[in-house]
């Protein structure tokens, strides 16, 4: 059976109790407490592939291969390349720092400095595969490690004079060969974060290329037709999302019922840690927020087969085991249920605390006061994007690109 859309709209007084309940929780904890990361990775890679919710600025995906590839005609050593890496970064980072405004929000390693420890090298790795701008299949180490086979490679291909060198690891070409003719002169001295028409062009073939059917592509599409990208905060509640392909549109529905699924869970399990720590006013609170979400969200769920609902999640790029799928389908049914009473349900109490015992063993809140103590008051109650927050800066930075001259 195919997935559809369906909305419950908020009146007015739900929207009073929810925004009064996340007022309460400011200081939420984003950690995946119940061990469902897996379900929402699996979600968000097949709606926006290569993006992580790390990720600052959409220039950066550029900013990296040209850095390595002036690396690369230095003929820089496999022992000295890491070091000479770090040191290219830092470089730019001061480039950046001098020629942007203080305000300028996304840049790297403003306040650390050459004591940043993730480089955007690292942070953007992943992505300048999955984008097909890097054509070395490898991790970063890996890169760096090989630096010396690249060198003789590239020795090889300019004694050759038959111009019949190819694309790929086997020639030593790391990086897609457009990318040299797309890198400013004199970079990274000037470096900026607006992306260029150009590299917004070469950046729509890539994500056609690589990940036709994504959200990501379907989107930057569609903005090119209009001269404003809308806005949206969550993904569902985008004015075009009736338009996205039907499995995308299945795919999103189900996203929206398992946010709504679990942040039950989340209530719950906090409620639980509040009362283990005699925290009377966060139990008041959660208490509240439980009500509220078996007002408001627990009917998203109503109906939705979780027997359709596997099969858009598994076998996607991520683990997701037989236990956490059992952990879902239990959570589910007491959902469905009788959801108002959730909160002193002995059952569903069980479940939550049986499932973080068994993800944190020893460390377990429940069973560790030194880590109930550690407890922030409210843990893993950030809703689940699926990164729509950076695939939605992503597009907006690349359709000002793309409307350049």
């Amino acid at each position: 059976m195919t997935s559809s859309i369906s909305w419950l709209d908020h009146d007015s007084a739900a929207a009073e109790r929810s925004l009064r309940i996340l007022s309460f929780f400011k200081e939420r904890e984003s950690r995946d407490e119940l061990g469902i990361g897996g379900i929402r990775d699996a979600i968000a890679d097949q709606l926006f592939p290569g993006t992580s919710t790390i990720q600052t600025r959409l220039r950066y995906v550029f900013f990296i291969p040209w850095l390595f590839e002036q690396l690369d005609d230095r003929a820089t050593s496999a022992a000295q390349f890491a070091g000479a890496a770090r040191e290219a970064e830092n470089r730019l980072l001061a480039s950046l720092l001098d020629s942007l405004p203080a305000s300028t929000w996304g840049v790297i390693g403003r306040e650390a400095g050459s004591s940043l420890k993730r480089m955007p090298s690292s942070v953007y790795w992943a992505a300048l595969g999955r984008w097909g701008l890097r054509r070395f299949d490898g991790t970063l180490q890996q890169y760096f490690a090989q630096a010396d086979r690249r060198n003789a490679l590239a020795r090889a291909r300019r004694r050759r004079d038959d111009d019949d060198a190819h694309d790929g690891d086997a020639s030593g070409r790391a990086w897609h060969p457009q990318l040299a003719t797309l890198r400013p002169e004199g970079f990274p001295a000037g470096a900026d974060l607006d992306l260029t028409r150009h590299e917004a062009e070469f950046l729509l073939d890539r994500w056609r290329r690589q990940h036709p059917e994504s959200l990501l592509t379907w989107l930057a599409l569609d903005h090119t037709r209009h001269a404003e990208v809308p806005r949206a905060e969550r993904i569902w509640l985008h004015p075009r999302c009736g338009d996205f392909p039907v499995w995308i549109r299945g795919l999103i529905d189900s996203a929206r019922r398992f946010d709504s699924l679990i942040r039950g869970a989340a209530l719950l399990y906090n409620l639980q840690l509040a009362e283990l720590d005699a925290r009377d006013d966060r139990v008041a609170a959660y208490k509240e927020g439980l009500s509220t979400w078996a007002l408001d969200d627990a009917p998203n769920c109503l109906g939705w087969s979780l027997a359709e609902f596997w099969p858009q999640v598994l076998g996607k790029g991520h683990s997701i085991t037989t236990e956490t799928q059992r952990f879902v389908e239990r959570w589910h049914a007491l959902t469905c249920g009788d959801s108002g009473k959730i909160g002193a349900s002995v059952p569903a109490r069980q479940l939550v605390e049986q499932r973080e015992r068994k993800l944190k063993g020893a460390r377990s809140r429940f069973a560790n006061r030194a880590a109930l103590k550690q407890w922030g008051g409210a843990a893993g109650l950030a809703p689940l994007n699926y990164r729509w927050p950076t695939a939605n800066d992503f597009l907006n930075e690349w359709h000002l690109g793309w409307t350049r001259s």
